[in-house]
Order: structure tokens, then sequence, then C-alpha cells
């Protein structure tokens, strides 16, 4: 023989004898009984149970261990709840009898193991492990109410232990049952319908990373809207198990057809499919629900289905853009026509005059356009654009990233009689919808995006104008000095601080259409205060001109004028700075 084969097979026989070995070394419990007894107990390892069966008189509950996870046999096939028969099998280990009866005090009792509640026991339990099965037989609670007699299969005499052990036992065939009302095995669905009486809500199917509806038309879905149902329905569970019969009278449970029916698919294959009855007799809240992939009828709380009697319009995508990573370019077509550009990490206006823009401005509208909503889908099959305008359209919105169009809207009529809605529409999508006024559409001029932020040592020349007169500084090389309109020469350094601050300023942007009914309305006229500022080549704008307005709780209203653009802003500066700009500055 070959002496190495010789050496593998002693020591696959020594392995399987250490095995064995180790196995069958379980710690032995002694068990103290009447007159000085002990008997041996040993507890099972319930990592090495495989199959759980509980039987009682009136039914068996038998669970096996299969790909890691516990599932029901008897009374029917179907998931189990993992958590339950592992605590079940907790509870069997720490089984450890307080006392014994000998077989010897059993036989004097009249009616021997009767006595006990043994014969008949009232429920036995087998566990089987790998050398062989653990069982019990479960008898009456002993005087005092916290103790119970059992025995141990194979040993002698009856043992008495704490009653924790009878809780964890399961009371009927459907305690165990895993209560999950749509388990999709895992899977991620990539097509979903939804149906209400027998008519389709819509169907959904992902495309990428992005749920498009397919049914009954073809338009972007609200993917948080879908994950959230899928969600909903996947944390549901049923309260009650009502039949398990293959073949049912539909109509008795409100089936025919379902009040509502979900569907999952996940690669062309179908991963779980739900079917909503109606309620209950005497339980309003309730819903009977048939889960197809055990042809089961279960009952659900109603709440829980709740999204489910949604129609399909609150599953459409209701951004008409949504996020806008990386764009460059952004284009607004027809009245105030501009162009806005990003050049490498900063943001211009390219038209109608090219100037810097604020990226606080720019970030705005971007917002704004990334969370536009639609307000109401007014009509998703339109053979003519004209009622709503769209034939000539107003406006248009053109949002570009490199040379991709990211986005093409155009922009009709009012669409309601108080004008906070207009028609709009997506040139690659049919639907028309109302969408509401929002920034994006009160852009009355290109400046609204200009930034005027400047630093201190660009200001050249600052004028102070107030009821006729006129006050004149300018910055020279040992600081600032009065040129007209008399008075003391601002200190140096407050005068930096001042243009600090106003360099840094930023507000709220409103262009002015009626550049009269506001003066009137912020009482510019009355207030009779103006700025006028000279910047150096290289600012980004070359002047600036201010005029305040009445004081709006902390804040005071400026009219602002940049270079030559003839669209004055309506903006808002803290009181606090217009204060400061009044004492370094003089008058009023």
């Amino acid at each position: 023989m070959n002496p190495r084969g010789n050496w593998l097979l002693f020591s696959v026989a020594v392995a399987l004898g250490v095995f064995v070995y180790l196995l069958d070394r379980r710690p032995v419990v002694s068990v103290r009984g009447g007159a000085g007894t002990v008997a041996a107990y040993e507890p099972v390892d319930p990592s090495l149970v495989s199959v759980v069966e509980v039987m009682r008189s009136n039914a068996v509950v038998r669970a096996e261990l299969t790909n890691g996870g516990w599932r029901l046999v008897l009374p029917v096939p179907y998931p189990a709840q993992s958590a339950s028969v592992q605590r079940f099998l907790a509870e069997a280990a720490l089984l450890v009898p307080s006392g014994w009866v000998t077989a010897a005090e059993v036989a004097a009792q009249p009616e021997g193991l009767k006595a006990f509640g043994l014969e008949p026991s009232q429920a036995t339990v087998t566990l089987h492990t790998p050398t062989g099965p653990w069982m019990l037989r479960m008898g009456n609670v002993a005087p005092g109410g916290t103790r119970f007699y059992f025995q141990r299969i194979g040993a002698e005499g009856v043992f008495i232990a704490p009653t924790n052990f009878l809780a964890a036992l399961p009371a009927h065939g459907s305690e165990w049952r895993d209560r999950t009302l749509m388990d999709l095995g895992g899977k991620t669905p990539d097509r979903i319908s939804l149906s209400a009486h027998g008519r389709v809500v819509f169907e959904a199917a992902k495309e990428g990373r992005r749920w498009m509806l397919r049914q009954p038309l073809t338009a972007r879905a609200d993917g948080e809207r879908i994950e959230a149902l899928l969600a909903q329905v996947g944390s549901a569970r049923a309260t009650g198990f009502v039949t398990d019969a293959p073949v049912i009278d539909r109509a008795s449970y409100g089936l025919q057809p379902p009040e509502a029916e979900l569907a999952a698919w996940s690669g062309g294959v179908e991963i779980g499919r739900l079917q909503v009855g109606g309620a209950p007799t005497n339980t309003p809240d309730q819903r009977f629900v048939r889960r197809m992939a055990h042809t089961n009828v279960v009952t659900v709380l109603a709440e829980d289905l709740a999204a489910l009697g949604r129609p399909m319009v609150e599953f459409r995508d209701a951004l008409v853009f949504g996020p806008l990573a990386d764009v460059d370019r952004i284009e607004l077509r027809g009245t105030n026509h501009f162009v806005a550009a990003r050049e490498g990490t900063n943001w211009f206006v390219v038209q109608p005059r090219r100037f810097p823009a604020e990226p606080s401005a720019v970030e705005l509208l971007l917002s704004s356009i990334a969370q536009l909503e639609v307000a109401e889908f007014v009509n998703d099959v339109v053979t003519d654009l004209a009622p709503y305008g769209l034939d000539k359209p107003s406006r248009e919105l053109v949002v570009s990233r490199g040379t991709q169009t990211v986005g093409h809207l155009l922009v009709g009529k009012v669409a309601n009689p108080v004008g906070t809605l207009l028609y709009a529409r997506r040139t690659d999508e049919p639907s028309v919808y109302a969408v509401p006024r929002t920034i994006l559409f009160n852009l009355e001029s290109a400046g609204q995006l200009r930034t005027w932020k400047f630093a201190p040592t660009q200001v050249v020349s600052v004028a102070v104008l107030h009821a006729g007169r006129t006050r004149s500084l300018s910055r020279e090389t040992g600081g600032w000095r009065v040129t007209s309109g008399g008075g003391a020469a601002p200190v140096g350094d407050a005068m930096e601080e001042l243009m600090h601050r106003l360099g840094k300023w930023d507000s709220m942007r409103y262009a002015v259409s009626d550049e009269a009914a506001v003066i009137r309305s912020a009482r510019v006229g009355d207030v009779d205060h103006e700025v006028r500022i000279t910047l150096a080549p290289g600012a980004p704008a070359r002047s600036l001109r201010l005029r305040f307005g009445a004081a709006m709780g902390a804040s005071r209203i400026v009219l602002a004028w940049f270079d030559d653009d003839p669209v004055a802003l309506r903006l808002e500066m803290p009181q606090g700075l217009h204060e400061a700009m009044v004492e370094f500055l003089g008058m009023p």
C-alpha cells in the first residue's frame, strides 16, 4: 500500500474522531431531587439545530433551516419568522431543571405520569441535531405557578423547570409565520405596475437610474414616490392569516376585481404581486390582501396600503428640469433676453452686454430652474399649441452643458385668472403644463445677475448728494480728501472699512419696470439721499449710483444703477451699513 495514502486515511479518521468527540462534549447539568437523588440533564446547543417541531393535540408546527433561514413546513409551507424561531431555541438552551422527580416517585403516584400532565402530554418538542433528536414532553404547571413538569425522552423521571420556556412555545401554526406582506427576495425591482378595479393606474420601468412611466402615457416618473410606494408596502405586515386555500371565492374578499393590485418585476421575472380587496366585517381599518406568491389571503391595516390608492398623476415627476449638474450656459430668449455662461470657474453675462455675474445670483437662478415644479398637468396630447400661446412663446429657457442641451422650455400665456401660473412645455415632451411664476420668469433685466462686489482699493471717488447739495471725496496717495462740498476729510481706516463693507454687500435683486412708482412707494424722493461711486479699471463695474428710500424693518430700500444699464434694481441694504455711510461720508 502507498504509505502516503495510509497517512491520509489515518489523518481523516483522527479528524473525524476529534469532531465527534467535541460535538458530543455538551455540558451536563446535575439536577438534585428528593432524598438526595441526582439526575443528569444535557441542555441543547441551538447552533446545532436544523429542524424544530412542536406538536400539540390539535396542531403541528415544523420549521426547517434552509439556506441560512428558517422556513415552515407544517402546518403549511411558508416563510418563517427566523427571529421567533431563534428566540425559541435560545429559551430551549436556557431550559435548565431546578429539580426532578425520580421514576420510582412517578410510579408511586396513583395516576402515574397523568398526575404530571404527561399522559397524554400537553405538547411535544423535537429538535433535530447532528447527534440525533432532542425531545421533550411538556406537562402541567407545578403548584405555585412558577414551574412546570417535563420529560426528556431518554432520561428517567420527570424534571421541574421555570415556566419561561412554556411562554416561548408557539400557541398556533400561524404564530411563527413571516408576516412580511411583499417579500421580493432581496431583488431590486426595475418594473412595477399598479392597477385599481381592473384598470391600470400606471406602469413604470427603470431606465438606467431613472424611472419612466410607460402606461397610460410615456412620461418621466417621480422615482422618490415610486421608491416610497415600494418601501411602504415592503414594511407592511399581515395582521392575520385568513385562508391558505389555493382556490377561493374572490368576490367574498372584494377581489373580483381587486380594489388595487401591485406587481413588481426584476430582469423580466415577476418577483412579487399583491391583490388588495375589501374590509373584513366589523374591522373597517383592515383590508383583505392576497399574496400571490403563496396564494393565501391575509389581513393588513388599511393605512399601510394607503399609497396604493394614489392616482397616476402623483407618480409623475413634477420637476420640470430637476438637478442641473455641471450646467455651463443659461439662455433666456424673448423679452429681456440674456445669456449667462460659465468661463472656467466664473460666470459672466455675455449678452446683451458683457459683465461678471454674481455667483450667489446665478446659484439662485439655477436653483429656481432645478426646483421649478409643474402646478398642473394641463394636456398630455396637444395637437394645437396656439390656445396656450406656445406656438409663438413669449419666452424660451435653454439650459446647456457643453454642446448638449439639458432642457429647453417654452413659456406661453397666463394659465389662470390671477396670473400666478403660465403655460409651458418642454420641447422634448408632448405635454403642456401650468407652472408658477418664479424668479426665473420675473427676470426683467440681465443686470439682476451682475456682481458689483469690489475691493476697497478699487474705489476712486465717492459723491454724496442730498437736498441739492453735493459732497465729493477722492482717493489720493496719502489717503482720502474732500474735493468739493466742504467738511473734514474722513478718517482713512474708517473709510477703508466702510468701502470694505460696501464692497461685500449683497442683496435680493428686483428689476424695476416702473421706476416712478417705486420712487413714490419707497419714498425715495422724500429721503433725497444719493451716493455715487466711481471704480478703477478692472473692477466689476465702472460706477454705482445708489438712491436711498425709506427704512423697511432692519433694512433700507435702495434703487441702484450700474454703469450704463438703463434698468434700475431695487435692493435692500442693512440699516447699519446705511448709517455708517451717513456717518463717514457726511450728509444727510
